[in-house]
């Protein structure tokens, strides 16, 4: 599908670049040309920011930086060294690229630097730019630089010329965005959008893929300034590394759509267009209210951009968007730009229309699909037989439900410890889990449960200690490579991928997981799963569309999907009714049945008693009991622990909602 879909980036190429180079037969306007050349230049800057910042949720206000960059390197390199024009484009790549992986490696490094610290960090890189070009006199040194024209080929003229070099380069930059979209790539950056740690901890290497995301957004940002140099003719530090560029991108970003490939050329054509417009018309000066005040609105009431907008409503908007081309055209309304302005704005306003308002046919050709609801059955009963594929999947590196003190360990500790400042959360924990075990994870609140299911998965380091998986010491190793090395987990609080429908959020932890699969692979075998713990009727609902019950039988899908040795449940039943319960016991069963390793950490004794054939008792962060259920639940200071030392005996075979 992505191939084909690229196919079509050649024609559109061809047939814009025939308007500079055909234009005087196809009377073609000069300043059509420049329009069009200006909206390329903004198509590929804003293709650029989004890459990062719409993609992954970076959100950067450094996009100026790597503008000026790639404007100062042909600059320079032009004016004072007499380059080729066309030499200085690559180098104008490669010097943002650098500059990008330099921030990258930063801000990527250290987990604090997100959301608003992570903008401020970029926002802070064009004003330091500045100073270095402005005190260096071999780059700027505050007096300015000239940009020569280069020898143009025959028989194009300057703006012609311009109007192709920046065609190319957004085209490419639109086709590398869609290509991004439709690849691992960017199911890469969807996850890391949605919930990072989540991402990690599902086999994503979020490092990694940033730092693509980032050099990405670097070298198209550097080129296409770079190319745009000739626009300025002489540049100066003061307008180009301003605010003006990071701001556009993101107006023009937030408007088409940060989560489509398509929606920064939807949000640049129309900032373009109308700032055209309202300089022709002599209200330049109200461009800052204009556009302040859209972003705002676009905010508030479709965060999710133009682009989603119209394709929500496709019939409505097309027809309503082919009739007002048609009218403005026939009856000659302004010139032809003013037309095309005026058809995106009847157009806009028919993708918000309030749906109430509109004639009883209309409305229901206009309306959206109905999404699923939560109020459906809360799942459909657990198969009595797993399905073969799934089981197949999970069995290959150990025999179904064979555990025993002769079973290779799956898990060892060795005086792990994590410490919170003067809180010892866990101290000195030695503790070993064998292959095809099923153990429960028991003891008060504050333990140190979490903790140790953090630990062992990678989400915190150890203050001291050493964790072995299979034999293989992951101690220091990140969340994904712990994942890769076999374990996997879910979360008190469910955290699906709230973007991706539920069949998408299964076909990510495929294609990410410890047997990284392709895309088009992940997403035959996600159903799979999706049917072996009972929701394969909702596989196109989104999480926000289902309920507490089937958002933790999606936790417990997507982590069986990254194909583990070790599966940790914290905490999966909380919140639960009775027959839910029951429905989650039976599906754990199942799990472990066809060969994984679990360790389940639960509050309910009636679960524990259920399902596991070993207890680990933790208290204070430390181990208090271990061995198994009936004669853990039956020890003194277990009980001791939990109802006091007049406490009775809790029963092993109690059927009751006693907490843990």
């Amino acid at each position: 599908m992505m191939r084909r879909g690229l196919i079509g980036f050649p024609l559109v190429l061809l047939a814009l670049a025939a308007l500079a180079v055909f234009q005087d037969t196809l009377g073609v306007s000069l300043y059509y040309i420049t329009v069009l050349a200006t909206l390329f230049f903004w198509v590929a800057q804003a293709t650029s920011w989004n890459i990062l910042s719409g993609y992954s949720g970076y959100f950067s206000f450094g996009q100026g930086a790597f503008v000026g960059v790639g404007v100062y390197t042909t600059a320079v390199l032009t004016s004072k060294h007499d380059w080729n024009f066309f030499l200085t484009l690559p180098v104008a790549a490669v010097l943002s690229t650098l500059l990008a992986l330099g921030i990258g490696a930063v801000a990527f490094r250290v987990g604090a630097f997100r959301g608003a610290t992570f903008a401020l960090l970029t926002l802070a890189v064009p004003f330091i730019l500045a100073s270095v070009a402005r005190l260096t006199s071999a780059i700027d040194g505050g007096q300015g630089v000239s940009v020569p024209v280069p020898e143009l080929p025959e028989p194009l003229g300057f703006q012609q010329f311009l109007y192709l070099v920046m065609l190319v380069i957004a085209i490419v930059a639109v086709a590398a965005a869609y290509a991004i979209q439709h690849s691992r790539f960017g199911w890469a950056l969807a996850a890391i959008r949605d919930n990072e740690d989540v991402a990690e901890a599902l086999g994503v290497a979020t490092f990694r893929w940033k730092m693509l995301a980032i050099a990405v957004t670097g070298a198209i940002g550097g080129v296409a300034g770079s190319a745009w140099a000739l626009q300025f003719g002489f540049v100066q530090v003061e307008v180009i590394f301003g605010l003006t560029v990071p701001l556009l991108v993101i107006v023009m970003s937030v408007l088409g759509g940060r989560t489509y490939w398509l929606g920064p050329v939807l949000g640049a054509t129309v900032i373009v267009l109308v700032e055209d417009r309202l300089a022709g018309g002599g209200y330049e000066s109200w461009r800052p209210i204009i556009f302040g005040g859209l972003l705002a609105l676009m905010v508030i009431f479709a965060p999710e951009g133009l682009w989603a907008q119209l394709r929500a409503r496709p019939l409505l908007t097309g027809a309503v968007g082919a009739a007002t081309l048609l009218v403005v055209f026939v009856a000659g309304i302004g010139d032809v730009l003013d037309r095309i302005v005026l058809t995106m704005l009847v157009t806009g306003v028919a993708a918000f229309w309030p749906l109430r308002l509109l004639p009883a046919r209309l409305r229901r050709s206009a309306a959206a699909p109905p999404t699923p609801v939560a109020d459906a059955p809360a799942s459909e009963p657990a198969s009595p037989e797993p399905k073969a594929e799934v089981v197949d999947a999970l069995a290959t590196d150990v025999a179904v439900s064979k555990s025993g003190q002769d079973a290779p360990l799956a898990i060892e500790c060795r005086g792990l410890a994590r410490h919170y400042g003067g809180v010892r959360a866990l101290d000195g924990l030695d503790l070993q889990i064998r292959q095809g075990e099923l153990v429960g994870l028991i003891g008060p609140n504050g333990s140190g449960k979490t903790t140790l299911v953090n630990l062992l998965s990678g989400a915190v380091r150890p203050t001291r200690g050493s964790i072995h998986v299979a034999g293989r010491d992951v101690t220091r190793l990140a969340p994904h490579a712990i994942n890769h090395a076999g374990v996997a987990r879910t979360y008190q609080i469910p955290r699906p991928f709230e973007s991706m429908t539920l069949h998408d959020n299964v076909a990510m932890a495929i294609m990410f997981g410890r047997k990284p699969d392709s895309l088009a692979r992940a997403r035959e075998r996600a159903t799979e799963y999706l049917a072996f713990v009972g929701l394969k009727q909702h596989a196109a609902s989104r999480p926000a569309d289902i309920n507490l019950h089937q958002r933790q039988l999606l936790e417990m899908a997507r982590a069986l999907a990254t194909d583990p040795k070790v599966l940790f449940l914290d905490e999966s039943l909380a919140g639960l009714n009775p027959a839910e319960i029951d429905n989650a016991v039976e599906v754990v069963r199942r799990i472990h049945t066809s060969g994984v390793t679990i360790v389940i950490v639960e509050h309910l004794l009636r679960v524990v008693n259920l399902l596991a054939e070993r207890v680990i008792v933790l208290n204070r962060g430390r181990l208090l009991a271990d061995g198994d259920t009936q004669t853990v639940m039956r020890d003194p200071a277990v009980v001791d622990v939990y109802l006091g030392k007049s406490g009775r005996t809790v029963p092993a075979n109690d059927a009751g909602g006693e907490h843990a």
